[in-house]
């Protein structure tokens, strides 16, 4: 009798999986997909090589990078998925449908954030007050998402009474290699690779932080233009899916550790970028949460 409610039980309780989300809490022996919404040479994918032999040990091993090469193909893997999934994503994607990730619904396990840059290249013999001289006209390379750029460059253009002209690249470094090959005038690009501009044939003006960068010598952007939208940052925010609590928990102990600088190999890499991370030691999920909603308003304004 004993065992026939228990066999009862379970299978009511696999009945029942689909609607009270059994079915999509990974099991110790499931390995963890990280889906990158890149390719395999970028940033994205080193952040998470770097940090691979210590998810492993979380994971026990079980850890397969997946490269889904844009955020339309990654969104489609991640829910495709009913295993663990970890993944990388940028706010200012969730403006295209088709990329959306609501950030009220993730389960967050960090965030990064920088602003934009805008450089040239030392053959240009271009300067800061030729790119904002009032009446000029110069072309400027961008990345993804394009039309978000393009909007934000309109707004700028009508507050600095210039012309900048948007040239679209499929990412930062596309960029910064079109501005090298004199494709454009100026670039608009990432911290990461305007470090690598400047450190092989470029330099850089303005930054879209609120604040100057004073280890590049880079003025606020607010502070030079008189435009409602100078201050136009970048997020990125680490999301798992389909983990239990305790997964999650100890991946956000890892990256809190990351975030705190006890991994030497990623302070180096994030020295080199830029990079400022926040984990769950200094930022709570919904502070982060909120962080991310406020820099995708300010894609979406």
């Amino acid at each position: 009798m004993k065992n026939s409610m228990t066999t009862t039980l379970m299978a009511a309780l696999v009945a029942l999986s689909p609607m009270t989300g059994f079915s999509n809490v990974a099991s110790a022996n499931q390995p963890l997909k990280i889906i990158i919404p890149a390719g395999s040479t970028g940033s994205f994918n080193a952040r998470f090589e770097i940090l691979r032999p210590e998810i492993e040990k979380i994971w026990g091993g079980n850890v397969k990078l997946i490269y889904g090469k844009n955020c339309t193909l990654a969104k489609k893997l991640i829910d495709a998925e009913s295993g663990p999934v970890l993944t990388i994503w940028m706010p200012s994607e969730n403006i295209n449908p088709r990329c959306n990730m609501p950030i009220e619904k993730q389960n967050l396990i960090a965030i990064e954030t920088d602003g934009l840059r805008f450089c040239t290249s030392n053959s240009t013999g271009l300067t800061a007050k030729d790119l904002l001289r009032p009446g000029t006209s110069y072309t400027i390379g961008i990345t993804n998402p394009h039309n978000e750029y393009v909007r934000w460059l309109n707004g700028l253009n009508k507050a600095a009474k210039i012309n900048l002209r948007g040239v679209p690249f499929g990412s930062s470094g596309l960029a910064r290699r079109g501005l090298l090959a004199g494709d454009v005038d100026f670039v608009l690009i990432s911290p990461s690779n305007s470090n690598k501009l400047m450190k092989s044939g470029g330099k850089c003006f303005f930054t879209t932080l609120a604040t100057d960068e004073k280890k590049w010598n880079l003025r606020a952007l607010k502070n030079v233009v008189d435009y409602d939208r100078a201050v136009f940052p970048q997020g990125y925010f680490y999301a798992g899916y389909n983990m239990s609590d305790d997964q999650l928990s100890k991946l956000r102990a890892l990256y809190s550790d990351v975030a705190e600088g006890n991994n030497e190999t990623f302070n180096k890499f994030a020295s080199g970028k830029d990079i400022k991370m926040r984990g769950i030691k200094t930022t709570s999920v919904d502070a982060m949460k909120k962080i991310m909603i406020d820099i995708y308003n300010k894609w979406k304004k």
